[in-house]
């Protein structure tokens, strides 16, 4: 592409961060060599309610609904839109340029991790232990099991599924 960039933020944008997929080649998939190649893009929205007296909770929970409830289409109107706009001026048309569309709606980013400055501690299980609860031969594992967005949390709770599922 002409405009010689790999990652543009947009703060006000609706997508506050477009990147490049990572140069990573695995199985039968081959990263892109140069421009002239298909290639992922990666477009990230954070949907949340600053500003308006709601604790990180009630946020995170009204981000989750807003990526689930909001239509496909909206996100392709948006997504042509602001590539349109960003890589226009480089020769990009989105009518043109893009193959396909995926939306990733599983709102992991939003496994809330409490935290104790303003966070009550409540008495009894906490909600993300109650979820993860085994079920006959079938166990959770994900970093919402553990309440926490990391990839490290998911790994440990897969390890915890595993022990769970072996202790039969």
């Amino acid at each position: 592409m002409k405009l010689g960039v790999s990652r543009i933020y947009s703060p006000y944008g609706y997508f506050s961060n477009t990147k490049l997929d990572f140069p990573v080649s695995l199985g039968g998939y081959r990263n892109p060599r140069n421009p002239n190649e298909p290639m992922v893009l990666h477009m990230k929205r954070i949907p949340l309610a600053p500003n308006q007296g709601l604790s990180n909770v009630e946020q995170f929970r009204l981000g989750r609904q807003q990526l689930l409830s909001t239509p496909f289409e909206e996100f392709e109107k948006r997504i042509t839109d602001q590539l349109d706009r960003m890589l226009g001026p480089g020769g990009f048309q989105s009518a043109r340029d893009i193959a396909a569309i995926t939306v990733n709606r599983w709102p992991h980013g939003y496994a809330y991790d409490p935290n104790s400055l303003f966070d009550p501690d409540t008495p009894g299980p906490r909600p993300y232990v109650i979820g993860r609860k085994r079920c006959g031969s079938v166990t959770i594992a994900n970093s919402d099991a553990a309440w926490n967005a990391y990839a490290h949390e998911a790994i440990d709770q897969a390890w915890r599924a595993v022990v769970e599922l072996q202790a039969v």
